[in-house]
C-alpha cells in the first residue's frame, strides 16, 4: 500500500501542493479548497503539511450517520451521493484532514493513486511511497506529532 509521507523539515510553506490539489479537484487555484493544508507557526519557525493519514480505524467512517465513508484499497473514500454535508467528519477528525468550504467537504483520496500534491512539491516535503515497516512507524509518529502540535 502507498501513502503520503510528510517531511515538515523540507516544507517552505509555498503551498504549491495545495494549489495543485485545488486545481485538480475544483479547477481553481485556491489553497482553501485543497485536501492538504499547511500549518505555519512563525514563532517556532515551522510549516507542517496536513494530509489525511488514511487511518486504520477512521473516526470519519466510524461516526458518519449516513455511512458515506468506506475504505477501498487502504484509502478512506467519501461517497458524495450518500453524504448529506453535515460536516461531522470535519469536526471530529483529530488531524483536521477533513475540511469544508462553502458547501464542499474536502478530504484527500490520494487522487486515485496519483497524488498531484507530490508532483508539484518542489522540495519533496510530501512523498507518495510504498509502506515499509519503517515508514509505517514514521507515519504513525507524524500523526502523534501533529496531535501534539494541535494541542498547543
Amino acid at each position: 500500500m502507498k501513502y503520503l509521507y510528510v517531511y515538515p523539515e523540507k516544507c517552505t510553506g509555498c503551498r504549491e501542493c495545495s494549489i495543485a490539489c485545488s486545481l485538480t479537484k475544483f479547477g481553481e487555484c485556491n489553497p482553501k479548497k485543497a485536501a492538504i493544508n499547511i500549518i505555519r507557526d512563525e514563532f517556532n519557525r515551522y510549516e507542517f503539511p496536513i494530509v489525511c493519514f488514511q487511518c486504520e480505524d477512521p473516526v470519519c467512517l466510524k461516526f458518519c450517520h449516513q455511512n458515506a465513508y468506506k475504505i477501498e484499497d487502504g484509502v478512506v473514500i467519501r461517497d458524495e451521493d450518500k453524504c448529506i454535508g453535515c460536516r461531522l467528519c470535519a469536526v471530529i477528525c483529530p488531524y483536521n484532514a477533513v475540511t469544508t468550504i462553502d458547501d464542499e467537504i474536502i478530504k484527500c483520496d490520494l487522487c486515485g493513486g496519483d497524488p498531484m500534491c507530490v508532483k508539484y512539491c518542489s522540495t519533496d516535503a510530501i512523498l507518495y511511497l510504498d509502506e515499509t515497516e519503517e515508514l509505517e512507524k514514521r507515519r504513525k509518529e507524524m500523526a502523534e506529532r501533529f496531535l501534539e502540535i494541535n494541542k498547543k
